[in-house]
């Protein structure tokens, strides 16, 4: 039968790859739970123009608490890097992460930290302790891990992140190891973050041993307090537990947010649903189909609803708001794309595709976010590109391995470049000469086919079937048969050195065609970057609407070297001490322009940790390298930054500069293998700009910051502008305050002054003289002129929310605050007048407040007894302004001191929609149109 001569073009169509999908178990994971773990990625990688990240990010839903610092916010983040093939998709989607509440999540390294739980079993023994812990909680995030000393079998907790939270933990009762029952988290505002609820996973679920070992792979934040013990927050959760298929094992058990509780002031619900069909695949087999926000009685305000397309990985399609009435107003809808990792381009043919062992996986296509679609129909587009790393190609060392063609070293430049087709017939010879050039021995390759196969010549074994074959001869007579270059290939290399050579062919005798290849590169010089895994988001457009061809704006990345513009200025890096996480990549060039305008464009600098270099370094007597203050570089720090116009011209350079330190009494920990580190702190920033204008004239700002080793935080400021220095000192609570220091309250300034060309200007202090709270007392200022200090303020009651109840000022006067609709909002401020004063006449107004508060229909109801209040006889000499509200929503009225009542309207979308006197007048009328 006549065969087909091989072609190219067949050969890359017979390629491709099969893919067998096997059960997961989460449990044999790194990162155990997939909506959690994914939490990390933010930790290690921050979104920056140095990571290649877009911010993608909605702030969803809100709850305030009792105390103004802390709010308990729900929102959604989208990040390419929790996009890949190893990445499962969240209960949100694949990329997708939901913010809300706080978690602390682990990283598995090797087998979990306490698997050796039991020391009267065979086998047992002390094991090092190298599992990572990521911590997530409201306004606060790290790693921590536990370090164990064999000898006394003790555990220590090791913050690994630069900062002064205190973290504290509760044991289970376990002589054998360490089993941990509970975090308690505590910020520099003495705010208590209480992790007891948790997750658990079966590791290695089908061994023999115990049907696997399930262990804690979670730990979820169960309630929050502030430095004086009053709940803020409580958080409840759905936990199912999960069975492998013979129903008696363990497979794991969920910790799926529920509800947020803010007491007094509402919930937001969390609507988890479970399916079946995600069980075993790289997808949570939970979503979130709904988030609801309600009042203190239960009142939907608002919410969101949360669509989705399942495919191979769950896919966020669609997310809906709802009003108060649960009907969906507005939809914001998503696309997706696949970023390809292409293959190189040059003028000859990839050797892979004749040689299958010479094969270089590039990373899988990868779907990424592509397009977000508001609800006012315009369009945000994403383009997304492979990233590239700095690869040094002029390298002499380099470019020996890929000169002479004796070597197949880079993929990306080399390729093989065809020197002779031969068109074989035995039938008229079966020597056919070539010839190999150069002055080395190098790599020849022959693909050999055959078109028709001859009838065999008389003395042929009959029992022998036809064929054709070849080997190649040089003039000295010597043969060379080659190598076959894969399976399923009739590719062959050589090594041959530089001649003349015959190609001969073997066999019953037959006619076809034999293609002859060298291995070359490209022309020099090379570009000095390679193609790596992962995304860069390389533009973002901006569209009117979805079906505009053209968009109003575009805003493009480029990556390259600043002083060699053929070269990436990406260099990867590793996060440090979890060898589970990803390598990233940190660019030190990034510049951003923006087509569609005239504004030029904007060239960032930014420093790495090469830029500290690595330094020898001794460990127990052995020679190991330190590396300072990688948790701080990481990340990437911007140098500078230039501003230029569209002529080219540098209008704006802004320079930063950095003083670090390590912290006092950190130890050193082991962020990679053979090299050690410490943790720093920020010591000092000095930020210059300097403005320069068309007359040649500049004008120059500098802004020094110092901070301090009690907390981190800043000590003072120096601003210099055109020759004039303000200059700020705060003072913190290191000594002398001990209701502050046991509640860890490091942050609250007590004295704060300002100078102004050395000249002090003002002084302040703030007082906690309640030895039993952490509340202020007074406000004391500096009389400049003779050094003595005056109470400008003081705070004399609060209730034990927390909220002040009476303040008096410096002259004396008093002023009452009531608070009503269950203590979480001011109804009635008395000025003149003393919290003792009013109390007999409050109670009336509170009661009312808090039914209008069950029933907004109650809210006449009040009205009528805050204007009562208001002529009680007793206040008559009293400044009374009053106020009412929908809880969640807004101000619905207010009367000041002259009875003069302006109520506020709003729609069922929670936006306010008029402003109106007390005769029903409009004073402000509110309307509403998207903006893309």
């Amino acid at each position: 039968m006549k065969k087909t001569i091989i072609s190219l073009a067949i050969l890359i169509a017979g390629m491709g790859q099969l893919y067998a999908q096997q059960e997961v178990n989460f449990g044999d994971f790194p990162k155990p739970v997939p909506s959690v773990s994914s939490l990390a990625t933010y930790a290690n990688t921050p979104v920056s123009n140095a990571t290649g990240l877009s911010d993608v990010s909605f702030s969803l839903l809100g709850l305030p608490t009792y105390n103004s610092g802390v709010s308990l916010n729900v929102g959604l983040s989208y990040n390419p890097m929790n996009a890949s093939e190893n990445e499962p998709a969240s209960q949100v989607g694949n990329g997708w992460s939901l913010f809300a509440g706080g978690v602390i999540s682990r990283s598995i390294v090797g087998d979990v930290d306490e698997m050796y739980d039991n020391a009267s079993v065979s086998g047992y023994e002390k094991n090092n302790f190298d599992d990572i812990y990521y911590y997530s909680l409201p306004g606060a995030s790290g790693k921590l891990r536990f370090k164990r000393n064999i000898q006394n079998n003790t555990f220590e907790l090791v913050n690994l992140s630069s900062n002064k939270v205190r973290i504290n933990y509760v044991p289970e009762s376990n002589n054998a190891t360490l089993i941990i029952k509970s975090f308690t988290i505590t910020d520099t505002k003495g705010i208590q973050y209480i992790f007891n609820d948790y997750s658990r996973s079966n590791q290695n679920p089908d061994s023999n041993a115990r049907g696997g070992r399930i262990y804690k792979s979670a730990f979820f934040l169960t309630q929050i307090k502030d430095a004086n013990n009053i709940e803020l927050a409580n958080f409840s959760y759905q936990k199912d537990i999960k069975y492998k298929t013979n129903g008696t094992t363990l497979l794991y058990e969920t910790c799926k947010l529920k509800t947020i509780t803010s007491p007094g002031y509402g919930k937001i619900e969390f609507d988890n649903v479970y399916e079946p069909s995600m069980e075993g695949t790289m997808n949570d087999p939970y979503k979130v189909d709904k988030i609801i926000l309600k009042d203190n009685y239960n009142h939907v305000i608002s919410g969101y609803a949360f669509e989705y397309i399942n495919a191979y990985k769950r896919t966020l399609n669609k997310l809906k708001k709802l009003n108060r009435n649960s009907i969906g107003t507005e939809t914001t809808e998503f696309t997706y794309s696949n970023v390809s990792y292409g293959e190189p381009s040059y003028p000859g043919i990839n050797l892979a595709v004749l040689c299958p062992s010479y094969g270089n996986a590039l990373p899988g296509n990868i779907e990424v976010l592509k397009k977000v679609i508001n609800p006012s129909g315009g369009v945000v587009e994403y383009n997304f590109e492979p990233h590239q790393m700095y690869f040094n190609r002029a390298d002499p060392n380099y470019l020996n391995t890929i000169m002479d063609g004796d070597n197949y070293a880079d993929p990306a430049v080399q390729y093989l470049e065809p020197t002779k087709d031969i068109i074989y017939n035995t039938n008229q010879a079966t020597d056919y000469s070539f010839t190999v050039s150069g002055t080395k021995p190098r790599k020849i390759f022959i693909a050999f086919g055959y078109d028709e196969l001859f009838t065999p010549p008389l003395y042929w074994d009959t029992n022998t079937p036809p064929y054709v074959d070849y080997y190649v001869t040089n003039n000295n007579g010597e043969q060379f048969f080659g190598t076959t270059c894969g399976a399923n290939t009739i590719t062959r290399e050589f090594s041959l050195a530089p001649g003349n050579y015959k190609l001969r062919v073997t066999g019953s005798g037959g006619r076809g065609l034999a293609h002859i290849f060298q291995i070359a590169h490209l022309p020099l010089p090379l570009k000095n970057s390679t193609q790596i895994g992962g995304v860069r988001i390389a533009s973002i457009k901006y569209y009117n609407s979805k079906t505009d061809a053209t968009p109003t704006k575009t805003t493009k990345f480029e990556y390259n070297s600043f002083s060699d513009s053929n070269a990436s200025s990406g260099y990867a890096y590793f996060p440090e001490i979890d060898q589970n996480a990803n390598t990233y990549l940190l660019y030190k060039n990034v510049k951003v322009t923006n087509d569609n305008d005239s504004n030029g464009y904007i060239k960032y600098y930014y420093k790495t940790p090469d830029d500290y270099p690595q330094e020898p370094y001794t460990v127990n007597g052995a020679s190991k390298m330190y590396w300072p203050y990688y948790a701080f570089t990481s990340g990437g720090l911007l140098d500078k930054k230039e501003v230029y116009n569209s002529q080219n011209k540098l209008l704006v350079l802004e320079k930063s500069e950095y003083t670090f330190a390590d912290i006092p009494g950190a130890s050193d920990y082991n962020p990679f293998e053979d090299v050690y580190s410490k943790l720093g702190w920020l010591k000092k920033t000095v930020n210059t700009s300097i403005s320069y204008f068309d007359n040649g004239q500049s004008i120059e700002e500098k802004l020094e910051t110092n901070f301090n080793a009690f907390n981190f935080g800043v000590a003072s400021t120096k601003n210099i502008v055109d020759g004039n220095t303000v200059e700020q000192f705060y003072t913190y609570p290191e000594t002398g305050y001990a209701n502050l220091s046991n509640a860890h309250i490091l942050d609250a300034p007590v004295l704060a002054e300002e100078k102004n060309d050395g000249k002090t200007v003002s002084k302040a202090e703030t007082k906690y003289d309640n030895a039993g709270s952490t509340l202020p007392t007074s406000v004391l200022a500096t009389n400049l002129s003779d050094g003595t200090t005056k109470t400008t303020m003081k705070f004399d009651l609060y209730d034990e929310k927390g909220n002040l109840l009476q303040l008096t000022s410096s002259v004396g006067i008093p002023t009452a605050i009531v608070y009503g609709y269950d203590k979480t909002q001011p109804i009635a401020r008395i000025e003149g007048a003393t919290y003792a004063q009013v109390t007999p006449y409050i109670q009336a107004i509170v009661d009312a407040s808090n039914a209008d508060a069950q029933n907004p229909a109650n809210e006449q109801a009040l009205l009528t007894a805050l204007d009562n209040f208001r002529k009680t006889a007793a206040l008559k000499d009293f400044q009374i302004t009053t106020t009412t509200y929908d809880p969640l929503i807004g101000t619905t009225t207010t009367t000041p001191p002259n009875g003069i009542r302006v109520i506020y309207k709003y729609d069922a979308n929670n936006r306010l929609q008029k402003i109106v006197d007390m005769n029903g007048v409009t004073l402000k009328e509110y309307q509403y149109n998207y903006k893309n």
